[in-house]
């Protein structure tokens, strides 16, 4: 297994050290943050700063950062030999796009005549600074993604500012009924819903009683009570609560997750959803207020104040696609049903929690 010095030992590298693992012996670091005349270790590995570098070690120095240019040049003005500076662009997994395209494209990052360049058979661009590995990084992901045109020639306002409900149903819609429909054996007993109880009737099996939970009471056979002060809340009253899109409407939710949890009889649950990444809705937000954007994580943190870690299940609904879809405007019937099949972690457009007390 081929000897190799690597420069450079943070996330990136850490991020491709299996390929690296597999493929060469690592005997050194490099890091210009060690100060010149020390020796650091990473288990037992030295860590060297490049002004301590032994040009007679015999082996390569594979650079190990996105910001590789400056760390070629350096490397150069010390003296290295061209042949010994190897790059770790094409190593699995790829660290951005313009990796996986370079790979794909063949191309490598060589030093040649103490220039930076980038080749494949084709083609040859020759680095002068690091800009120029961006522009090349811009059209080079350009010519492979035609949609980053379109993105940059789309109009600066939304095709509907009401999540296309004039045309049909909300995209975010899907995930929240998707939740309810698998966790519809939990909607039963006595059923609390907020504002309504269209997801009540449409998913719950065996409901003995139906109630509308309603800030101002509006409604037929609706409890006037708010989640956030306390107020007709009954303490250990309901089996099953439902509160959609709900939560990001009121300031204080740890006030909201001691309610609900007041609200619960023992082993009854909680079927909630929120919103990730989605627009604002202005009627709400000049009304009442909108507070709040969540993640799985502040999500979760929540109802671990006051559920037990193990009855708190959060979900993250949503991709790149069903989240721009919903911000511009596009409606759930001009979807395909395979955008959804795919769930992003860092695009949650919807998040939902079960939790049983």
């Amino acid at each position: 297994m081929e000897k190799v010095i690597v420069f450079g030992h943070g996330r990136y590298y850490k991020s491709k050290k299996k390929s690296i693992e597999e493929k060469y012996q690592v005997c050194a670091f490099l890091d210009n943050l060690v100060k010149s005349g020390e020796v650091q270790y990473d288990g037992d590995i030295p860590i060297y700063n490049p002004l301590d570098l032994d040009k007679e070690l015999g082996c390569p120095i594979l650079i190990m950062s996105v910001n590789f240019y400056e760390m070629c040049k350096q490397l150069i003005e010390l003296g290295v030999h061209e042949k010994s500076i190897l790059f770790a662009i094409n190593l699995h997994p790829y660290w951005n796009e313009m990796e996986r395209i370079l790979s794909e494209k063949q191309y490598d990052i060589k030093v040649k005549e103490k220039k930076v360049v980038l080749e494949n058979k084709e083609s040859i661009y020759s680095l002068e600074c690091e800009e120029d590995y961006k522009v090349i990084a811009r059209q080079l992901i350009k010519d492979d993604d035609p949609y980053i045109s379109y993105i940059a020639e789309m109009p600066l306002k939304p095709v509907s500012r009401r999540w296309g409900l004039e045309r049909g149903k909300a995209v975010d819609r899907y995930y929240i009924e998707k939740f309810l429909e698998q966790n519809k054996a939990s909607i039963t007993g006595e059923v609390m819903e907020i504002a309504e109880n269209t997801y009540t009737y449409m998913f719950g099996e065996n409901v003995s009683k139906a109630y509308a939970l309603h800030v101002n009471g509006w409604g037929e056979g609706c409890i006037k009570g708010n989640l956030e002060s306390g107020e007709g809340i009954i303490a250990e009253s309901v089996d099953c609560l439902i509160c959609t899109q709900t939560m990001e409407f009121i300031f204080d939710c740890k006030s909201v997750v001691d309610n609900i949890y007041r609200l619960l009889r023992k082993n009854g649950t909680a079927l909630i959803t929120v919103a990730g990444i989605r627009n604002l809705s202005l009627y709400d937000y000049y009304n009442w207020g909108e507070y709040w954007r969540f993640t799985a994580q502040s999500l979760r943190k929540l109802f671990l104040e006051r559920f037990d870690e193990k009855k708190v299940d959060v979900f993250s609904y949503g991709n790149i696609k069903t989240t721009f879809a919903m911000l511009y405007g596009v409606c759930q019937e001009e979807m395909q049903e395979s955008d959804f099949e795919y769930n992003d972690e860092q695009f949650p457009l919807i998040l939902a929690v079960k939790v049983i007390k």
